[in-house]
């Protein structure tokens, strides 16, 4: 089920974490319109697809709210737009960057893709609404292996087409596949080209997620094995891999206020089903609260407490 987000729908875009607007303490804010997603990884950390609801946010609408956090926030921010699902499978992508350009508080405008549902001409609009740089999450240059991680049809030459083309434009590439233990050629096969192609390669940790699709006979590796083997890396290509914040020009900025602590209790009114069997989306003082519990009627006001509070990411269970 779809459920499309809007002023009339009452739903606030700060507070949970597979839609609206993340703050994790710094000037980079995470801008999630839609969970939609085109594709299955078979390591999916979110397990894209599989939602028992997902969601699309109004345009407008959610450049109401990012307006309204770049002024609590300050200068020089950083629109990191991304996705639980595909930032390109959001109908309104060229409108919400031509919206965030046009807000003076931002800096840069980063967009996060698989690169599917990239082509020249889409390239071409993203630039001229304003992206600056794009992380492309690309896993394997082996056709049947990249086929695999992706779960459906997948042509890892029209990733590599649209890779080239978007450094052919001036935009900014980061390759962001994930290190998969075990498979250490397809990381090395990536670090190579990100050589030829001058860009970035940021390595992300395969970790195991709870309601995440998890990898057959595939173990979460320690990050002092993960950390040791970039290192290794580093020397073997002489290519910076230890990345920071200071490499993506990311600093320390006060959060937007964090409203509810841990073992709060609180009214909450449930107003739509959550991403998962069991969850539901309330509002409390403005802010969105997933909360857990069975047969929640939609319009109800019922007691929770809140259970965690993290990056102001709440979660309550129904008392």
């Amino acid at each position: 089920m779809l459920v499309k987000i809007n002023r009339n729908s009452g739903i606030p875009l700060i507070g949970a974490i597979q839609f609206g607007i993340i703050d994790r303490g710094t000037n980079l804010l995470q801008i999630r319109p839609t969970t939609v997603c085109n594709l299955k990884c078979s390591f999916c950390s979110t397990r894209a697809g599989d939602h028992e609801t997902d969601f699309e946010i109004e345009v407008d609408y959610l450049l109401d709210w990012i307006k309204e956090a770049a002024r609590i926030k300050g200068d020089n921010l950083i629109a990191f737009i991304e996705s639980v699902g595909e930032t390109l499978a959001y109908p309104k992508i060229i409108d919400l960057i031509i919206g965030i350009k046009k807000i003076k508080e931002f800096k840069e405008i980063i967009l996060m893709t698989n690169g599917i549902l990239l082509t020249k001409e889409k390239i071409r609009e993203l630039k001229k609404a304003g992206v600056g740089k794009i992380n492309l999450s690309i896993h394997s240059l082996d056709f049947k292996r990249s086929k695999e991680l992706a779960g459906c049809e997948y042509n890892i030459l029209h990733i590599i087409e649209m890779a080239e083309y978007i450094k052919e434009q001036g935009i900014e590439l980061i390759l962001t596949p994930v290190y998969i233990p075990n498979n250490e050629k397809d990381i090395e096969e990536l670090i190579m080209l990100s050589k030829k192609l001058g860009c970035k390669i940021g390595i992300q940790k395969y970790e195991i997620h709870r309601t995440g699709r998890k990898l057959k006979n595939v173990k979460e590796m320690t990050y002092y094995t993960f950390y040791k083997k970039l290192k290794e890396w580093e020397k073997k290509f002489d290519i910076k891999l230890l990345l920071n914040r200071r490499d993506f020009d990311i600093e320390k900025r006060a959060r937007i206020e964090t409203l509810f602590q841990k073992g709060d209790k609180i009214r909450v009114e449930v107003k739509e089903k959550g991403w998962w069997k069991g969850q539901f989306l309330g509002i409390k003082n403005n802010r969105l609260i997933t909360v857990i519990g069975e047969n929640l009627g939609l319009n109800s006001l019922i007691t929770a407490k809140i259970i965690d509070n993290k990056d102001g990411i709440y979660i309550a269970k129904k008392l």
